[in-house]
């Protein structure tokens, strides 16, 4: 049995009984995190109703339980009794035959967990595009811990709820950070990662000039990476070596130097000054504010000018 992750929603058949607590579409779909809770008896009703599946795309079991969890998990021809517990989390390849069942124990006992799903076509052209050559074969892993996929996948999940133009460096960063932990840790490669190994003065530069250039826009990640001259996947990491910051965290703090200026040194209502730093609602200008500087604009205008 074949199971296809890439419709908004897993099949029917493994969605219920457990409840789908929310789902995360990014990349255009090519990346998605589905969030699930179920009890004990649910998942049991489950490993009964579908036998051995292939995954049709690479997914990362994440287990959020907060009490230790024994399951049989037979992966790519091999079956191991795992005791699994929160942090930890399980690689299925795709097209590598899984299957899981639950062990025997409190069938009331409420289970959370995700599955970080990847398309394989786009994971081979991301690491392609970074200097991975093909064949690119991905290692199956039972249940092992993964604390940095975890707190990846608990950002990723928050994501949604950043109400900023910047929000979409935030994830676009974390998808990047996601991918390169799985090709570092999950595969085996004919060439290492490779590219710069740091960030030259220039390139450093050229960013900050586009960045303060077009800060009342929506700035994209991959038009940042541009102007340094560098693959999305390298510049993220190759920045926050540089700056100490995220390119999200650097792109916020701009604005917001930006509109401190405006509030010291112009008339200029809110509503315009949030727009020149790229906000199109006034709301979600003067709540970042606020959570950056710890008073409003308003109140931030009043205290410059006393």
């Amino acid at each position: 049995m074949t199971l296809d992750y890439g419709s908004e929603t897993p099949s029917r058949e493994f969605v219920s009984p457990p409840s789908l607590l929310s789902s995360v579409r990014l990349r255009s779909g090519q990346v998605k995190l589905f969030n699930f809770r179920a009890k004990l008896s649910d998942l049991w009703q489950i490993a009964d109703a579908i036998p051995q599946h292939r995954p049709k795309q690479h997914v990362v079991c994440l287990h959020h339980f907060d009490r230790p969890m024994k399951f049989d998990r037979n992966l790519d021809g091999r079956t191991k009794r795992e005791t699994t517990a929160k942090g930890d989390i399980a690689f299925l390849p795709a097209d590598a035959p899984t299957r899981l069942r639950p062990a025997k124990g409190d069938p009331h006992q409420l289970l959370s967990y995700s599955y970080l799903v990847l398309e394989p076509d786009y994971l081979a052209e991301l690491a392609l595009s970074n200097g991975i050559g093909r064949p690119l074969d991905f290692l199956p892993r039972f249940a092992t811990p993964d604390p940095l996929l975890h707190e990846i996948a608990a950002a990723l999940t928050s994501a949604p709820q950043i109400k900023d133009p910047a929000a979409n460096l935030f994830t676009e960063t974390l998808v990047n950070a996601a991918c390169a932990r799985i090709l570092r840790n999950y595969a085996e490669v004919r060439y290492p990662l490779s590219g710069s190994p740091r960030l030259t003065d220039d390139r450093l530069r050229a960013v900050i000039d586009y960045i303060h250039d077009h800060i009342g826009e929506s700035l994209e990640l991959g038009s940042i990476s541009r102007a340094a001259g560098l693959s999305e996947f390298h510049f993220a990491r190759l920045f926050k070596a540089a700056t100490g910051t995220t390119p999200f965290q650097f792109v916020t703090r701009t604005r917001m130097e930006l509109a401190k200026q405006l509030l010291r040194k112009t008339r200029l209502p809110i509503f315009e000054i949030a727009k020149r730093v790229g906000y199109q609602k006034p709301s979600h200008f003067s709540a970042r504010f606020r959570a950056v500087l710890g008073c409003g604009p308003d109140a931030y205008r009043k205290s410059a000018r006393r």
